[in-house]
Order: structure tokens, then sequence, then C-alpha cells
């Protein structure tokens, strides 16, 4: 009885806590700052449904000029797809890229035209023609779209927001649904999809505000002082609690993938290691839904031929740490200093084998 008493004052203690920061940061003005923040920038997206996929969602403007940061899913797929905006105004949408490893897709706004009325229905926001929103700037390609930064901006323990379309809750000018809860961890995901293995398996942001809902994938995330932290991701089914799973991408895997999508990083660039050296190892790009990191050849006389790598060598871990898919690999390898050699842990056969892969020598 003593520990079951010691637990459950302990736990009130928590939630008592929790409660007076919660009722600290509504009455400093904290939450309303957020809101504002949140609202203008977070889009309703209507397209198709099948089944159990919802025929909407949420999305992020990440750009002035109407770049979307959104999910990767059939909604996207609309011939029709609209876009509805804070203000209750209507855009079309075009698909600028999508991943299907990570699970995301960019969409570009754009003058809604409707065919039925044979008339555009978008009301620019800027000047002219020429359409601005408020939008995230995710500070990618600068420090302020890393790790290190986001941890500065989001510890264990924070409250966060997150807005989207929920529900279809809001058809027009309504505000978004909005959740709130506490951050808890970075981690892992390892979930599935309905009975499929989820096939995005890096890093993520855990909380407990509930945005495993219909809809809900595509929400922004912010902290308190509006700062945008992550995207909700799709709705999954976490591998090891067999419970919906509620979490977001964080903001620099969201870099990367901008990044990518608009030109201006190469997504096989991580196959050659740091883009300083070609380590001369190539990854399979076909295989089961996680791709796992199988090489699919080495290139002749390069540092991981002289290393001893072999073509269907399975890469396990990268300077000791685990990687379980081609892209995970990819983005380990290019973390690493061109200057520096690659260590990896690669399962041959029955066989671990450890290789070292040094740089070249000009």
């Amino acid at each position: 009885m003593r520990t079951r008493f010691g637990t459950t004052v302990a736990a009130g203690l928590v939630l008592f806590a929790a409660a007076t920061a919660c009722a600290e940061a509504t009455s400093g003005g904290a939450f309303d700052r957020a809101v504002q923040s949140l609202f203008p920038r977070v889009v309703k997206l209507y397209g198709i449904g099948a089944g159990k996929q919802a025929g909407f969602g949420s999305g992020v403007i990440v750009s002035k000029d109407g770049l979307v940061l959104t999910v990767y899913s059939l909604l996207i797929n609309a011939r029709d797809l609209k876009v509805v905006d804070a203000t209750g105004a209507v855009y079309g949408a075009d698909i600028v890229y999508r991943d299907r490893d990570r699970q995301l897709a960019l969409l570009k706004m754009k003058p809604y035209y409707d065919a039925g009325s044979g008339s555009g229905t978008a009301s620019p926001t800027g000047k002219g023609t020429a359409l601005e929103f408020p939008y995230f700037d995710l500070g990618c390609g600068r420090p302020t779209g890393s790790r290190d930064y986001l941890d500065a901006l989001l510890t264990p323990g924070d409250w966060i927001l997150a807005a989207g379309n929920a529900f279809k809750v809001a058809d027009g000018a309504e505000p978004v649904s909005l959740a709130h809860g506490v951050f808890s961890a970075r981690t892992r995901l390892d979930a599935t999809r309905r009975i499929k293995e989820f096939p995005y398996h890096g890093d993520v942001l855990v909380f407990d505000a509930i945005t495993s809902n219909p809809g809900a994938p595509g929400s922004a995330v912010v902290n308190l002082d509006g700062d945008f932290v992550g995207m909700v991701g799709r709705q999954v089914i976490s591998d090891l609690t067999h419970t919906h799973f509620n979490y977001a991408m964080p903001r620099d895997v969201l870099c990367t993938f901008l990044l990518e999508a608009t030109g201006q990083r190469d997504p096989d660039a991580a196959d050659t290691a740091a883009a300083s050296f070609d380590t001369g190892i190539r990854l399979a790009k076909a295989g089961y839904i996680s791709k796992l990191p199988f090489v699919d050849h080495v290139k002749r006389n390069s540092p991981a031929a002289r290393a001893g790598v072999r073509k269907d060598d399975l890469i396990l871990s990268v300077n000791d740490r685990e990687v379980q898919s081609v892209q995970e690999c990819k983005s380990r390898l290019g973390e690493i200093p061109g200057d520096e050699s690659v260590r990896l842990v690669i399962r041959r056969g029955r066989r671990f084998v450890t290789v070292q892969i040094d740089p070249e020598v000009p």
C-alpha cells in the first residue's frame, strides 16, 4: 500500500506541476502567441478519399509564394485538389515533390479554377496578381534548420500546440482545430500503417497531444514561443504499444526533405560520404517497404572496394550508429566530415564484419 500510495502522490504532483505550468503559460499569453503563429500558416486540404483514407487533411505553408508541406497520401493525387487558407480563400495546388520513404510531399498553391463556373476563386493576398502568404521559415540550409537548433527550441517537458484540419471540422474561414500537450522525447519510429510496415524509420518527436486523427496529418506543431518544431505525420500504430501513436516529423528532417524537393540538395548525395570523398558504395534502391541498406555495387578501385565492402553486404551501422533503411544510411553518411574515416558494421551472409573506409589522400 505504501508503494501504491507513493506512486499516486508522485503522479498527482506531476499532474499538479503540469497544470501549474499550463496556467502560468496561459496567464502570460504564451498560448495566445503560439496560436497567432499557427493559424495563419496552416491550410486545409481537400481531395479524394477511398475506404478508410480521408479526403481531407492539413498542410503547413513554408514559403511566401505558397509552398505547402504535407504528408504523402492518396489525398494529394486528386486533380481537383483544393487548399483553403485561414481567410477562407480557396486555391488549387500542384505537386512539386513526393518522398515515399519519408511519407512527405511538397505542394505549390495556385489560383483555383472552378471548371463548373469557369472562373478562378482564389483571392491573392499580395499586390497585383502575386500570391504572398504568411509562412514558417524553417531556416533550411542555415544553422536554424539543424537538429542542434531544434534541441534548443524544445526539451522534454515543454508544452506544444498542434493545429490542423482534424475531422474536417472547419470547411471555410473557421479556425482549424487545436490540440495541446507535452513533448516527451525524440526517438525512432517503429510502426505499422494498418497491416503494413510503415516505410519511415527515422527520428520523430513524441508528445501526448491527441493528433492521431483523420485530417490531422500535416498539422503544424509549435512550442509556446510560436517556433515551428515539426509536422504531424501519417496515422500509424506503434509496434511497441499497439496503440495509435502521436508524433511529429522533426523540423531538421523536414528541412532535409525541403532542400531535396527544391533542388538545393541531391537526394543521392549521401551515397558519397560527406560529399567530400566518394566511398564508392551505391545502395540498392529497390526492395521491401523498409528498403534495407543493401550494397547494390561497389565502384572499382574506390575507398570502399579497398576496405573490402562487397555487393549484397547489408550495412547495419555507420560510425556506431544503427541504420535500418537506405534513407537513414544516406543521412548518417552525410553527417560525417569528409576528412574522417567511416566505420561500417556489415552483415555478410551469416557473418558480421567491421570495415573502415578511409578518405583518399590527394
